[in-house]
């Protein structure tokens, strides 16, 4: 056995076993039509089964209609999804992988768009996060829930699974019946921590009466919701043991975070900067007290198989979900016994959960081939055979980077060319801060070793000219992007775009205010920064809320930290000018108001525009790549650097 001895070992799973510990959990794709799965979905979970994971879980399959949460929610109740997701089953089987699926009820969490399914719960609780005020299940209702899990469970077996999962944690429908903030019954099902189990165990029961031992049955629970009025570790694991006790299970699922709340959300699927493995700080002396024969499954943000094997071999868990970290690099565990390169999670969460809540389908920063696996091949081992083509990239960010990798491993020779000491572009800079310092570490190791891979000539502190252009077959201009600046007087204040601030906080002078317009990461960043050299700083933002397009989860981390920093937050206002001074102006009413009483700087963040000065290639074919586009994400600049290469130049 190479590294990760431990890890890679064979498991049993009740009756199943998985040829080593490392699963990927249920995670929403967004690659189902009209609650199916697509051949899109069957070829994203085949794929990681020839890549070598122990298992794969299917995503959160309603069990009832009013479960489903969006229209790509697999309906598993229906008498079609047996076929279809035969087909899951098939190709993952074919590829010596074991496959499991997660049945689901939000109960009153419903992300639902208009028009909305009437929500149900245990009680008429109103939920804080998706505002969605439910109605309580009569006993009937619960009885025919629970029959809706048993149906559920025969089509499953019916598919040619290996096992199920309930979900029970998060805040959703059972673990809504286990929580005194949303049972508010007067019946069997309330009262001690047994009686509020009652829907779960039930709801066992019946999966068991289907299912019988053929299938691997178990559930996913909370093992800290990391919510203000939530369930805290010590409620969670008596919830754990008193399951294990009353029910037949063949493993626990553990993970954080609760979907009620704005913070307790940001756990399910959380960025840095909480840090890898945040999971295995909260199973300490779990394992040992579980009933016989119940496994121990953990995952929350676990993206290195060191940890992995080291939480194995030290005995605190039996299987480790790995979800994120397999949605980059589907052959992770073939690559790690061969000792080839592998692709990093660097914790953006923009392909994955943010796709999904912006209702897309599921991709990757790192790995644009994610979600894509039908019609688009993973990378190769190796590069191939030379071209004859030579290649020149302008611009070291990660559009410049994903193009140059790309053409390298289309045998081209590739030159990259970076006017500034190190690649990376605007990412360079977002490692400053702390909600991006994880980020920008896990990729700059892993580009500057894919470069070097592929043989990529890199030369900084370069500037592209006609002349270097020459003598390549084709230009990937991939130069970036630059703060806008706006039309404004100074106004007896020091006025910094937030990059400057970003890069060197500790030269501008407080009070300061930052007037960021609300839309990127760059002005929040600026304020926490600044607030953290000991400024005084008032956020000024021209949106409803702030970074409207940050991912919710960081936009959740940001806030908390700007609050325990002293951030004071004046929404909806903008920079203007107004009889030659600088004024805040309220975005809706026009009004206008001073700065804050004594604000020594101002920073603004209000855009960026392209750097588009290399005219001239001598005739070179140019493709755009990334922000020289029109300035966007990370994601969108990844994207185009492969497919400046493999779709718009027509080559591999």
């Amino acid at each position: 056995m190479p590294a990760y001895e431990h890890v890679l070992t064979p498991v049993d799973l009740g009756p199943v076993r998985l040829r080593n510990r490392v699963v990927s959990t249920a995670h929403q794709t967004g690659l189902v039509h009209d609650h199916l799965p697509t051949d899109d979905l069957v070829a994203y979970q085949a794929e990681r089964a020839r890549g070598g994971i122990g298992a794969v879980f299917v995503e959160a399959s309603a069990v009832h209609p009013t479960g489903l949460l969006t229209p790509h929610t697999i309906g598993a109740y229906l008498p079609e999804a047996v076929g279809a997701l035969g087909r899951v089953a098939d190709a993952v089987h074919a590829a010596d992988g074991r496959i499991l699926i997660q049945l689901f009820h939000g109960g009153r969490e419903q992300i639902a768009g208009a028009p909305r399914p009437p929500a149900v719960a245990p009680s008429a609780v109103p939920s804080p996060r998706f505002h969605v005020e439910p109605r309580a299940l009569s006993r009937q209702e619960i009885r025919d829930m629970v029959a809706g899990y048993a149906l559920s469970a025969r089509n499953v077996a019916a598919a040619g699974f290996d096992g199920l999962e309930i979900s029970a944690a998060h805040g959703y429908l059972p673990a809504q019946f286990m929580s005194p903030r949303t049972n508010l019954r007067r019946d069997e099902y309330n009262g001690a921590l047994r009686d509020r189990l009652t829907f779960t165990v039930q709801t066992l029961a019946a999966i068991r009466d289907e299912v019988g031992d053929a299938l691997a049955v178990g559930a996913r629970l909370s093992i800290d919701e990391i919510s203000h009025d939530g369930l805290d570790r010590a409620h969670c694991l008596d919830a754990v043991l008193a399951l294990c006790e009353a029910a037949r299970l063949d493993f626990v699922s553990l993970a954080l975070g609760d979907s009620a709340t704005p913070a307790g959300s940001a756990y399910i699927a959380p960025p840095p900067p909480v840090h890898p493995s945040v999971i295995l700080e909260y199973l300490d002396g779990i394992r040992g007290r579980l009933s016989d024969g119940v496994r121990l499954l953990a995952a929350t943000r676990v993206v290195d198989l060191a940890a992995a094997d080291e939480a194995v071999a030290n005995g605190v868990v039996d299987v480790v979900g790995m979800t994120r970290a397999h949605i980059a690099e589907p052959h992770l565990v073939r690559k790690a016994r061969s000792g080839g390169p592998t692709i990093p999670c660097i914790g953006c969460n923009q392909g994955c959960i943010g796709h999904y809540h912006a209702g897309l389908p599921i991709a990757c920063v790192t790995n644009v081939r994610t979600g894509r696996e039908r019609y688009l091949a993973q990378r190769p081992d190796v590069p191939r055979p030379r071209s004859g083509r030579s290649t020149l990239v302008v611009g070291g960010g990660p559009a410049g980077v994903a193009a140059a990798v790309e053409a390298a491993e289309a045998g081209d020779r590739v030159d990259l060319a970076e006017r500034a000491d190190d690649i990376g572009g605007q990412l360079r800079l977002a490692g400053r801060a702390p909600g991006h310092r994880e980020t920008w570490t896990r990729w700059r190791e892993w580009a500057g070793a894919e470069l070097d891979r592929v043989g990529v000539r890199v030369g900084l502190r370069t500037e592209a000219t006609a002349e270097t252009c020459a003598g390549h077959d084709l230009v990937v201009l991939a130069t970036g992007a630059v703060p806008y600046f706006p039309p404004l007087p100074a106004g007896g204040v020091e006025l910094v775009d937030a990059w400057r601030a970003v890069a060197a906080p500790e030269r501008l002078r407080g009070p300061v205010l930052v007037a960021d317009w609300g839309g990127d990461w760059i002005g929040l960043d600026a304020a926490e920064m600044l607030a953290a050299q000991g400024h005084p700083v008032t956020l000024a933002y021209a949106s409803p809320q702030p970074g409207v397009h940050v991912h919710q989860y960081q936009r959740a981390g940001y806030l908390a930290r700007l609050d325990e920093l002293g951030v004071r937050l004046l929404p909806q206002r903008e920079l203007a000018g107004a009889d030659g001074r600088l004024v805040l102006r309220h975005v809706y009413s026009g009004r206008f108001e001073g700065l804050p009483e004594g604000t020594a700087s101002v920073v603004y963040a209000v855009g960026r525009v392209p750097v588009d000065e290399l005219s001239d290639t001598g005739g070179v074919p140019v493709v755009r790549a990334g922000d020289v586009n029109g300035p966007r994400g990370l994601e969108e600049a990844t994207l185009e650097g492969t497919r400046a290469v493999t779709e718009v130049a027509g080559v591999g």
